[in-house]
Formats: structure tokens, C-alpha cells, sequence
């Protein structure tokens, strides 16, 4: 008896070393020893219902901005950021901070309440509606949710979710997950002496699939196996043993958007309902055929782990271009048909880099971009017909401000403070639960 209370006791005691261990890493920004064992933590903390950032405290807003070193590749400190207000809603959340609404960069209009879920600071909002109901995702794991202006739950379903969602003809069409092995899960025919069959995984590897959810009951419509679209044709399954490197997580679905009848015209084959999505380690667009599911497009190869694209209204296609260069990222237009780069856009007289995430937004012909990790949002203002480093410059909304949360997932500083990072920042021209 002793002896199993001992055991139990020891055991007990290298959890919570492993625990502290990592939570102070995570603090003091020893960043690859944090990843390693941040999804621990973050399950404990949803386990238990406990926010350690609160239990141990997260150091106060530093005021005293002209005394401190600031990050080096932002382009503005608490004094000096952007204050005018905006022209439409910004429906805002921080990577550590609650989801709300904003008129400008320093007034919150609507801070939904989120009382009633656990470690609320990981739901990611993914859409607003006009009577103030939102859709939450717990990120990278299961739980979406729809919540009203009041922070009641309307439905919630048990799914895992991955980045962001579009919403088409009442349904929801969200990045999902599942994991498998690829050794011995992956039975069909078609993934026969395949990159993805025969690649060694030593852990269950990431599939990405497309959710279609019905927004009024959460309900999973059917889900669509990005992987199996490109293997089950044997033109698409030469894609994939091409460019292929990444074996757990060979896709990597990081945004979907589905084509209105406009916008389909632009391809040559499309048709409205296909299913554009964007594959980072493929560095790769490509288009899926809403019924049979194949691959019938793609542009592979013009940016690098890109995130966001968004088809423009003359029949471009824009994509976020996270590592264009070395710290630096760009927004790259390409001709859908052609598939050749028509201009692009780097900020060159401002500091633009987001190593992950990155999100464009289209609204009344005005070109809003979101820079992660760099907590900024700017427009890109052109006086030509294409993006142009020349011909174009960055006008900046917003910017977030300086906190003491550690690590930055990318961002380089020279002292102690960083600042949040965005994790959605979209605005919305017409809010009926409020007004302006």
C-alpha cells in the first residue's frame, strides 16, 4: 500500500514539474521547449477549468513606453499607433484576450460574455452576425459553438476546427482534422506505394477535411477528405508526390472559401458551390469540384506557406505570402487563368512580416490586411490596376497594444514586452445590435 502511494505520489510530482516547467518557459520565452509542451498545459487547463495565466499572474501593461525596448519589426509603439476611428465595425480578438467589437482603435462598443465556458480565452470567433450571434471555435481541438449578443449558447457540437470558416447558403464550411495512421489506417487502393503511405510518421498523422455544418442547428452536413480528392485521380495524386515533404501533416487546410456564380466564371471550369482551399505545405491553391469533390485547379509554387485567399472582383486571385523572404512577408495578385504573378505588394516602406496566420479581407473594393503576429492591420491603397510596391502604400487601422505575454510565435524583440497578437481582425459595414 505504501509502496503504490509512493509510486502515485512521484508520479503525481513529475506532472506537476512538467507542468511548471513549461508554464515558466512559456513566461520567459524559451520558445521550443514551450511548444513541445503548451498542448499539455492547454488540456489541463480545460480539463481542470483553470486559467494559469490568472492563478500565477501575467506582468501589467507597461506604460512607460519611451524607456522600454520595443519589438523591432513593429511599426508602432502605445504612443505613436493609430487612433482615427473606422469606417465600418471591427469584430476583433486577440490571440489572449475576448472577442469584441470596436469603432475605433480605442473604443470597445460590445464585449461578448463568456462566463459560461471554460478557459475562454482559446475560443476563436469565426463569424458575426447582423443580431450580434457569433460562431466559436475552440482552436485546434473539438467544440464549435454559436452564442448570442448575451453569450448564450444557441448550439455547440463536439468537432475538431483549424483556422477560419466561411459561411454559404446557410451552411458553415470549416476546416476540420482527423488523425490517423498512416501505416496502417490508410487502407484504400488508391494510397498504394503513396508518399503519404509509405512516409514514416512517428505519431498519427493530420488529415485535413471540409466541414459543411448547418449554422442553424451545428449539425455535420457531410465532410469532404482533402487528401482523398487529390488521390483518388491519378493527375492530382502526381501533385502530392511532387511537392510532398511534410508527412504528419502533409496538406495543412488553413482557409476555404466557396465560389458565387461571379466568381466561378473566372475559372475556366468552375461552377458555383466549388470549394477553394488553401494547403500551406503544399504551398498550393487549388479548387474542388462541389460534386465529385476532384481537384480541378490549382497554382502551386508562387508563394510560401500562404494563408487567405481571396478572389478579386476583376478576376484575380490575392494570397497571403507569409515568407515571401526572410522576415518578410507580401500580398502576391495572380492571374487566375494565366496563373502568373501580375503584381504583388510588400510594404517596402514599412515593416510587414507574419510567420503564421495572415488574413486579407475584400469590402467596398478596399483591400484590409491583417498582419498576425505583428498585431497590425493596415490597407493597401494603389494607384494602379494591379498591386504594386511602386504604385501602391499602406494606410494602418489598427494596432494592438503592448502586453507581457510570452512567447512571441515569431516576432524578434529586444526587451521584455510584445505585443498581442491578432488572431481575427474583420470588419463588418452593417451591425443591427448596435449603433455606431
Amino acid at each position: 500500500m505504501i509502496d503504490k502511494l509512493l509510486r502515485l505520489s512521484f508520479f503525481f510530482s513529475l506532472a506537476i514539474l512538467i507542468f511548471f516547467f513549461g508554464y515558466v518557459s512559456h513566461k520567459y520565452k524559451a520558445k521550443k521547449i514551450f511548444n513541445t509542451i503548451e498542448p499539455i498545459i492547454s488540456k489541463i487547463e480545460l480539463e481542470l477549468d483553470l486559467d494559469f495565466d490568472e492563478k500565477f499572474g501575467e506582468r501589467k501593461l507597461n506604460l512607460l513606453f519611451s524607456n522600454s525596448n520595443l519589438a523591432n519589426d513593429m511599426n508602432f509603439s502605445y504612443a505613436n499607433k493609430p487612433r482615427d476611428k473606422f469606417k465600418n465595425f471591427l469584430f476583433l480578438k486577440l490571440d489572449h484576450n475576448y472577442p469584441v467589437l470596436m469603432s475605433s482603435p480605442d473604443r470597445i462598443i460590445w464585449k461578448w460574455n463568456l462566463e459560461k465556458f471554460r478557459n475562454a480565452k482559446k475560443l476563436i470567433p469565426y463569424l458575426l452576425y447582423d443580431n450580434g450571434d457569433i460562431i466559436l471555435g475552440r482552436y485546434e481541438t473539438k467544440g464549435i459553438y454559436k452564442i448570442d449578443k448575451k453569450g448564450k449558447i444557441i448550439w455547440q457540437n463536439d468537432l475538431y476546427n483549424h483556422h477560419w470558416i466561411f459561411v454559404y447558403e446557410g451552411f458553415l464550411y470549416v476546416p476540420g482534422t482527423t488523425f490517423l495512421n498512416n501505416k496502417s489506417e490508410l487502407k484504400e487502393k488508391i494510397y498504394e506505394n503513396s508518399f503519404i503511405k509509405n512516409c514514416e510518421a512517428k505519431h498519427k498523422s493530420r488529415f485535413g477535411t471540409i466541414m459543411i455544418i448547418d449554422e442553424k442547428n451545428g449539425k455535420l452536413e457531410k465532410e469532404i477528405s482533402i487528401i482523398e480528392s487529390f488521390y483518388k485521380n491519378e493527375l492530382s495524386k502526381k501533385i502530392i508526390e511532387k511537392y510532398a515533404s511534410n508527412c504528419t501533416d502533409t496538406l495543412h487546410l488553413n482557409d476555404v472559401r466557396v465560389l458565387d456564380e461571379k466568381k466561378a466564371k473566372f475559372f475556366s471550369n468552375g461552377k458555383k458551390g466549388d470549394i477553394l482551399v488553401s494547403l500551406r505545405h503544399l504551398d498550393m491553391i487549388a479548387l474542388i469540384d462541389k460534386d465529385t469533390h476532384d481537384i480541378k485547379w490549382y497554382v502551386q509554387g508562387k508563394f510560401k506557406n500562404q494563408h487567405s485567399p481571396r478572389i478579386t472582383p476583376k478576376g484575380t486571385l490575392l494570397v497571403f505570402d507569409n515568407h515571401f523572404k526572410a522576415q518578410k512577408s507580401r500580398i502576391v495578385e495572380i492571374d487566375i487563368v494565366s496563373k502568373n504573378i501580375v503584381g504583388y505588394y510588400s510594404g517596402k516602406n514599412s515593416k510587414f512580416y507574419s510567420t503564421t496566420r495572415g488574413r486579407i479581407q475584400l469590402i467596398d473594393n478596399r483591400i484590409i490586411i491583417q498582419s498576425s503576429d505583428q498585431g497590425e492591420i493596415f490597407e493597401i491603397m494603389c494607384d494602379s490596376d494591379y498591386l504594386s510596391d511602386i504604385n501602391c502604400k499602406s494606410k494602418y487601422l489598427f494596432s494592438a497594444v503592448f502586453s507581457g505575454f510570452y512567447p512571441s510565435t515569431g516576432s524578434s524583440v529586444k526587451g521584455g514586452y510584445i505585443k498581442d497578437q491578432i488572431y481575427i481582425g474583420d470588419f463588418y459595414k452593417k451591425i443591427n445590435f448596435i449603433s455606431k
